[in-house]
């Protein structure tokens, strides 16, 4: 069993030293996971840039670069290219995507492999996040069985686990999605109902074991547009998620009451939501 992590970030940003924490905790946690890969695209990079960055960089970071910049869907499916490449993706791998500003506390991704290597059914694993995380321990008495409305509401590329035989049905991310596009998001919802769809048994963790700022209200509306073309895709293939496509309904319209969401955004949201609308997504075809 490995665990893959996949990351990305723009060197140019304001985000190194939330980067660099993400780091220092993949190296904390080198020696308890006993096979660890973590692949880092670094954007808007020179050549020189690196090699200065590999240098600093724990043993377990397989580090590339591109001069540009690329979409977060993209950049995630460059990197799991990069990993196929080396090796093949074995059944009981476990994949996470943390964002550059995320990081894990000390052990976590040790339990974390002891989670799926007790629970062999287990294909999906989601938590919360908090910049404060619990350090409490985590075993597989922890995991209760994930619904559809948690699994909308609460993953994110930062929470959410994946064994590798689900990562090897389901595929790469939706280039369509999520930051870089005219989505502007949504590409992390997309990807975790395709894995709870097909998945064997999703669980969940309710407390927050990740740090990562937590989701708000702020957040919700900023990335509307692609949660509702998202949800309008699946709306059809369950009730629960049906339901959950009219309750995003009902919260764009709060935040356009409330002035969080402009009537061009949300007309644009409606209208592109249409054509998912307009076809069954069932789990295999997702």
């Amino acid at each position: 069993m490995a665990i893959l992590l996949f990351t990305t970030t723009d060197i140019r940003s304001p985000r190194r030293p939330e980067f660099v924490r993400l780091l220092s905790s993949i190296l904390a946690s080198e020696n308890a996971a006993a096979d660890l890969r973590h692949y880092v695209l670094l954007q808007n990079c020179l050549p020189d840039e690196l090699g200065a960055y590999r240098a600093k960089a724990p043993a377990c970071c397989r580090m590339v670069a591109v001069p540009g910049r690329l979409s977060l869907a993209e950049a995630r499916n460059q990197l799991m290219a990069l990993a196929l490449e080396e090796r093949s993706l074995q059944r009981d791998d476990i994949v996470g995507f943390p964002d550059d500003d995320c990081w894990f506390p000390p052990r976590f991704l040790d339990r974390l492999a002891g989670i799926f290597a007790d629970r062999q059914a287990l294909d999906l694993l989601i938590c919360r996040v908090s910049l404060e995380p619990d350090l409490a321990s985590s075993s597989t008495d922890s995991v209760m069985p994930a619904s559809a409305p948690q699994v909308v509401r609460l993953s994110s590329s930062n929470n959410m686990f994946l064994r590798g035989s689900l990562v090897a049905s389901i595929g790469s991310f939706d280039t369509g999605l999520g930051l870089g596009t005219s989505a502007g998001g949504g590409e992390d919802t997309d990807y975790a109902i395709r894995a709870f769809l097909n998945g064997s048994e999703t669980g969940i963790i309710d407390r927050a074991l990740v740090g990562h700022p937590a989701p708000d209200r702020d957040s919700a509306a900023k990335y509307f547009r692609g949660a509702l073309i998202v949800l309008a895709r699946y709306a059809r293939s369950r009730p629960d998620l049906t339901r959950e496509f009219l309750r995003k309904l009902l919260v764009g319209g709060y935040f356009f009451a409330r002035g969080k969401l402009s009537a061009r955004i949300y007309g644009q949201a409606l209208r592109e939501a249409v054509p998912g609308l307009r076809r069954a997504v069932t789990p295999r075809a997702a």
